[in-house]
């Protein structure tokens, strides 16, 4: 390769930050088979680089509908609206993350590999889409790489399962609702504390700004509806046989708001489509299309889903709260043909007692942590997007940081739905809050939000942020994240008077000083 000059690249787009350590594994793994990469991040690439690309590999994860991660945003539109640019010269291989349970299936890959496919690059390794558990395929497509350079020796099993998805045991210690209800609170939002039952090496194994992954359990009563059911059906099946199956529609296969891959599968079975304009229950399916023909109950479970780990963002501090995790679990809740439903997973957590046990690991997130001790941040986190920034303050609390904290907070009603109320008021009396920005939208006739309240700060927002201040947001994607974002932008064009507010943001971001965790 030295001979030949030419250069390999990996870049990677990611959220969560799971596309981003497979890449830097894949670094050190090629490093020792003396291969050299230039590893970068889809949101610090300089799109002039592409022409002169030899070797351009991508990992790639997909999120929402289809849409590439936030940090690739930039990337895909360059690559799209691009009209005359040619990539001949370049080899290229798409590694693509994703979750089959969603429609669009690794989506933002297969637009990518497909869009270099058609600028004239070389396609030196087939599109692999990986599901939630990536490691066996990202592996098969690390040892098509290293063919690539004729490296013939290798060592198998290249990416284990690392110690980040171990499995954690943990009992109940409180199960609080933060809305006051019964003065008329809409919300039906949940503190939760855990103590973890694993040794001690495990206790502090998080730092502020990861997330837990829960595994929901299924409810008994409705497990034992399928298992009459079926046991009146044409599914052929011997007695351990049904015990093994209890326990996995109990444990581990989804049984709630099935896939449209699922679906699909089903529907071959039955020999009818299937209309997905309904969150199907698997109870409810086979009372609908009944399978008609004599099958084993094996092929039946080989149809179904795994239950998928959900994420909540960890709200302690390890060094506060030592042996315990606390998360901030908002109930969803939603009209389903003309049914009350919830979500699957934060039903599961809100009904939990004191004393019952909870399984999880813990979520790694490289890209969504504090600072240096003496660094301004500033938090925007209205409803469960606080939750972060509950462990960021109780940290930056505990170590003495001498930066400043700006926390912007909204929800509903101040009297109803102002969550962790007394530690935030304490905090700002005790002058670990600098500021306190609070938007109560239903209080008054015309809703006011976290973005509105950014605008009426705004000269002392640009102030922060020109002086290096990190911005921190949480929360839902859209609308929240994308209005605090247009406000950002308005603020740094009409305050700061820069008239490319993107090349600012971007330095930002380059700079890791622009963040967030959104969903």
């Amino acid at each position: 390769m030295k001979k030949n000059k030419e250069t390999i690249t990996l870049v990677y787009g990611t959220e969560t930050g799971n596309a981003k350590n497979l890449a830097f594994s894949i670094v050190e793994k090629a490093k020792k088979e003396k291969i050299q990469i230039r590893l970068i991040s889809l949101d610090q690439y300089h799109f002039i680089d592409l022409k002169r690309e030899n070797y351009f590999f991508i990992i790639i994860s997909t999120h929402g509908e289809g849409d590439p991660p936030s940090s690739a945003k930039s990337f895909f539109n360059f690559l799209f609206k691009e009209k005359n640019l040619r990539l001949d010269n370049m080899k290229y291989g798409v590694l693509a993350l994703g979750d089959r349970s969603y429609s669009f299936f690794c989506k933002a890959g297969e637009d990518l590999d497909k869009r270099l496919y058609e600028m004239g690059a070389d396609r030196k390794i087939p599109l692999y889409k990986c599901d939630v558990d990536f490691e066996s395929k990202s592996e098969s497509w690390f040892l098509n790489f290293l063919k690539i350079f004729q490296i013939k020796k290798i060592e198998k099993n290249i990416f284990k399962k690392n110690g980040v998805k171990k499995k954690i045991h943990g009992k109940i210690l409180t199960n609080i609702l933060l809305n006051d209800k019964e003065r008329g609170s809409n919300k039906e939002i949940h503190h939760i504390e855990i103590l973890i039952k694993n040794n001690e090496s495990e206790k502090n194994n998080y730092l502020p700004g990861d997330s837990v992954a829960i595994i929901a359990e299924n409810y008994e009563d409705e497990v034992k509806k399928i298992i009459n059911f079926i046991q009146e059906k044409n599914i052929l099946y011997n007695s351990n046989e049904l015990k093994i199956f209890f326990y996995l529609l109990k444990k581990k296969l989804s049984i709630f708001y099935l896939s449209i891959n699922m679906l699909k599968k089903y529907s071959v079975f039955v020999g009818k489509d299937i209309p997905n304009n309904t969150k199907w229950n698997f109870f409810d399916l086979l009372k609908e299309f009944p399978i008609k023909k004599k099958i084993l109950l094996k092929d039946l479970v080989q149809m179904m889903d795994p239950i998928k780990p959900r994420l909540y963002s960890i709200s302690s501090s390890p060094k506060v709260h030592h042996s315990e995790i606390h998360i901030t679990v908002s109930r969803h809740r939603f009209q389903n043909n003309s049914r009350m439903r919830y979500g699957f997973c934060s039903n599961f957590l809100s009904q939990l007692k004191v004393e019952d046990d909870l399984f999880f690991y813990i979520h790694k997130n490289h890209l969504f942590k504090l600072p240096e001790s003496n660094k301004d941040i500033i938090l925007i986190g209205p409803g469960t997007g606080i939750a972060p920034f509950r462990s960021f303050l109780y940290e930056r609390e505990f170590i003495g940081a001498t930066g400043r904290n700006w926390l912007f907070f909204g929800d509903q009603y101040f009297s109803t739905d102002f969550l962790y109320k007394k530690e935030i008021q304490n905090w700002k009396k005790n002058g670990i809050l600098h500021y306190v920005s609070l938007a109560f939208s239903r209080d008054q006739k015309d809703k006011i939000y976290v973005q509105d309240k950014i605008w009426e700060n705004r000269k002392e927002f640009f102030s922060w942020i020109e002086n290096g201040a990190y911005i921190y947001v949480c929360g839902e994607k859209i609308p929240m994240s994308i209005d605090v974002e247009n406000t950002i932008f308005r603020i740094i064009k009409e305050v700061g008077g820069y008239s490319s507010t993107e090349f600012f943001v971007k330095k930002m971001i380059d700079n890791g000083r622009y963040l967030k965790d959104v969903y």
